[in-house]
């Protein structure tokens, strides 16, 4: 049999919605492990979110976070001011290590950890031109939505009243780390690449 992780990496996207919805019509929750990656630089909303879905579908997600931290107030003491200036910016030549700490080192552990032959994901193709030619299978990673557009993972949550992350709803396109994600006007959100303003604003090489 295949081992299968879903990975809620990081933010839950309006994608990483559509496909737990999927998932838990299917009976799939218990098969599949729910990754969610704890950066310790998130939402509030994004936490208590997690905390939502998980009642309302009957899981409970795999949390993790960067290794040997075990709580947000030992990575604020620990870390902040290495990784962020006075106005919680994260510093630039801080980009690479915040990453590998609190967001590449996690979800490799967990994926190690459940030797996991299917990471499923919500990346598509209407993400931007690094993607434009993402295949639904990618040996190894199952991106079910490569073929879709945010219009329409927009039309199944509403469709199928499946809960989505409040912030959607004050202007945000996409949820990701706090000191990096704005929002973006309604009006751009179902054009091409349209949450990508939004995200990892103000990195090199984002």
């Amino acid at each position: 049999s295949v081992t299968g992780v879903q990975t809620c990496a990081l933010p839950i996207f309006a994608g990483d919605c559509v496909i737990l919805d999927a998932l838990a019509k299917a009976g799939l929750l218990t098969k599949v492990k729910i990754i969610f990656v704890d950066t310790y630089t998130l939402f509030p909303e994004t936490v208590a979110f997690l905390h939502e879905v998980e009642q309302h579908y009957g899981f409970k997600a795999l949390v993790y976070h960067a290794k040997g931290i075990e709580t947000q107030q030992e990575y604020d003491s620990k870390y902040r001011s290495i990784h962020f200036d006075s106005a919680g910016n994260l510093q630039q030549d801080q980009i690479t290590p915040y990453d590998t700490l609190c967001k590449v080192e996690p979800l490799n552990r967990a994926i190690e950890e459940y030797k996991s032959e299917c990471w499923i994901n919500g990346r598509r193709r209407d993400h931007g031109d690094m993607r434009a030619s993402l295949s639904v299978w990618e040996g190894g990673k199952l991106n079910p939505l490569a073929m879709w557009s945010f219009e329409d993972c927009w039309l199944y949550l509403r469709r199928n009243n499946v809960p989505y992350h409040p912030l959607h709803d004050v202007g945000y396109a996409s949820l990701g780390d706090k000191h990096s994600t704005i929002k973006v006007a309604n009006d751009k959100w179902m054009l091409y690449k349209g949450e990508l303003p939004g995200r990892f604003v103000g990195l090199n090489n984002a």
